[in-house]
């Protein structure tokens, strides 16, 4: 690091930093903090406050604080406008919800049944919901008399969110190997004040992951792939579980990782 002694302010004045306000320097309006010769830099300083501003371009740490060992502890990523805390980087605002059932039993092998998010049903068992036999969940379910069974299933997104991983353990009820596939979708869900209040569209997958072997002498993990990440206030997730095999009872957990935008 330099040192400016011994030298002159007319070899030196373009390392100097001030405000760009000459006239009242540091007041209660930011100013911009420039070189010596006027060339602004990112920061601006009143006397209450500090802005952080990139000048030419976005980047993924237009502020960054580390240890002494170099390891990131917050970076603030400007151009994906997130901040990202620890060594991995995880957005500040990161939050998780959990999709598990016990003893979840498909109505048909192939089928795609909907994991619910954990609740207590007074009464009665919650009741298991299928959403169609394809390669995939259909992207719709209309409203029927038994729309209320779905209503634990889903996951009303509060606010603009992204996707950042999902995975799930399962297990089965006997000792035949099966395979068992797990998908993340949104839907658009109707509110519009009518009968069909519920009814389920637009669906789109944002993960999936397929778990081999599964029998009740293992639990496997696997993390999912994305395949969309991007959700919008007001729609919801669901999550389905298939077993490819047979009628085997499930047992799972699905964890998904996500932060608000």
């Amino acid at each position: 690091m330099g040192s400016l002694s011994g030298k002159s302010p007319a070899s030196t004045y373009k390392s100097l930093l001030k405000v760009g306000d000459e006239t009242n320097g540091i007041s209660t309006s930011a100013s911009q903090i420039e070189d010596g010769e006027g060339t602004a830099s990112c920061l601006s300083i009143s006397d209450d406050t500090l802005v952080l501003k990139p000048q030419n371009d976005n980047t993924t740490s237009a502020l960054s604080v580390k240890a002494k060992d170099n390891t990131q502890i917050l970076a603030v990523d400007t151009t994906n406008e997130v901040v990202k805390v620890g060594s991995t980087a995880t957005p500040a605002n990161s939050q998780i919800i959990e999709f598990r059932a016990e003893n979840l039993v498909p109505s048909g092998a192939g089928t795609h049944m909907f994991v619910p998010r954990g609740t207590t049903a007074f009464g009665l068992a919650p009741s298991e919901v299928s959403n169609g036999t394809g390669t995939d969940p259909e992207t719709s379910l209309a409203t029927s008399a038994t729309t209320d069974d779905f209503l634990v299933n889903l996951y009303p997104v509060p606010v603009n969110s992204t996707i950042d991983a999902c995975k799930f353990m399962v297990s089965t009820i006997t000792d035949t190997d099966t395979v068992i596939n797990v998908h993340l979708y949104k839907y658009t869900i109707k509110s519009t004040g009518a009968t069909n209040d519920g009814t389920l569209s637009a669906g789109t997958l944002l993960a999936s992951g397929q778990a081999t072997a599964v029998d009740r002498n293992c639990i496997k993990t696997v993390t999912c792939s994305i395949d969309s990440s991007a959700v919008t206030a007001g729609e919801v997730l669901a999550c389905f579980v298939e077993n490819e095999t047979n009628t085997d009872a499930i047992m799972i957990n699905t964890q998904v990782l996500y932060h608000f935008n």
